[in-house]
């Protein structure tokens, strides 16, 4: 740019300026800060995809909103057994070449002890897993019951809230079970106070630098203000402005069937929009477990035989005769597919849906 289009003046940068002074902006470092084109970034690495449209990066931190009870905790569900098992209906997990063996941490900040087992025996199940068996790759972490505590610095002594222990213990648990992907649910209960600017400000940047730091995917659950779709609070306004992708929750009841059915809308997305999909709950051994509604001719030229559950119904029915019964889940889904091994397909997971509802 010519000297005489420049609106900025020839200053002279040996010598501190006096303009806003106060600020003591002069010795700021920028350069650390700075950009530089011919080295070699790398390109986003997204965690997930849903039909081929990649969303949730490492390094970004992303949201789930709804209101209460309009499956937020069903939809990270989904999220969840696609990273621990490659996939979950037309979700995907996206970085199975680079970080073959993902770990996930989930951090339960307001559920009682009975709704956070309801959960890692959802996504176990969905995982096709034994409910029971302590994994490494899967930890869940209950902070609801955290107390407030005392500290004490020199000769004083001060209360720490159990906001603030919360927040310390979920830093904690990051660093030692080094997870791919941490959901967080919910973010209201490491703050004090949700409507306390700097406060939120905080905590929003802080999960944007324990992101950034680790490399992982942060998922933060917030609710949104009662009968509208705001997100709580300046914590909510806060996190919505900083995230990379927000998925919102609604849940749709009929009132002459009863039939309920809940939608994920990608509210916010920094890539590609995600379209919206929708998830019935099915009735599995008390805890429940997601089913995605596929749209009419969805998938209809690349339909893998046994996708549909009825398929496996079907099989049983023919086969029962031919099996020697008792099986176990496991030998039932070797004689439908063989040796499962590796990731599970779509088939496979409705197999695992259907065995578990008809063997309860």
């Amino acid at each position: 740019m010519s000297e005489e289009n420049n609106n900025i003046p020839n200053l002279d940068t040996t010598q501190q300026p006096d303009f806003l002074a106060s600020v003591q902006w002069f010795d700021a470092d920028v350069s650390k800060y700075r950009l530089y084109f011919q080295k070699q970034y790398q390109a986003p690495r997204y965690t997930l995809s849903w039909n081929d449209i990649p969303f949730a990066p490492l390094g970004g931190i992303h949201a789930i909103t709804g209101q209460a009870g309009n499956g937020k905790t069903m939809t990270l569900a989904q999220f969840m057994s696609a990273i621990l098992s490659g996939g979950f209906g037309n979700l995907r997990y996206e970085l199975s070449d680079e970080i073959p063996h993902p770990k996930v941490l989930y951090i339960d900040t307001e559920m009682e002890e009975a709704n956070t087992i309801a959960v890692k025996n959802r996504v176990m199940t969905m995982c096709g897993r034994n409910i029971n068996e302590q994994t490494d790759d899967f930890v869940v972490v209950m902070l609801r019951e955290v107390p407030e505590s005392t500290m004490v610095h020199g000769k004083k002594s001060y209360k720490v809230p159990a906001s603030v222990n919360r927040w310390r213990m979920t830093l904690k648990a990051i660093w030692e079970y080094k997870p791919t992907a941490v959901f967080i649910d919910g973010l209201l209960d490491v703050v004090a106070d949700f409507n306390d600017n700097k406060e939120c400000q905080e905590i929003i940047y802080k999960c944007m630098q324990v992101a950034s730091h680790y490399g992982i995917s942060v998922w933060c659950i917030v609710h949104q203000n009662p009968g509208g779709e705001k997100l709580v609070g300046h914590l909510g306004s806060f996190l919505e402005r900083k995230v990379t992708d927000v998925f919102q929750t609604k849940k749709d009841k009929d009132d002459k069937s009863g039939d309920v059915v809940f939608e994920v809308k990608q509210k916010k997305a920094r890539g590609r929009d995600v379209p919206d999909w929708k998830f019935r709950v099915m009735p599995v051994n008390g805890w429940g477990m997601p089913e995605q509604i596929k749209k009419p001719n969805e998938d209809k030229d690349n339909k893998v035989e046994g996708d549909d559950p009825h398929d496996i119904l079907k099989w049983l029915d023919k086969a029962s005769d031919t099996l020697e019964w008792p099986m176990s889940k496991g030998d039932i889904k070797r004689k439908v597919f063989g040796d499962i091994g590796g990731q599970m397909n779509n088939a496979k997971q409705d197999a695992d849906m259907t065995i578990s509802i008809n063997m309860k």
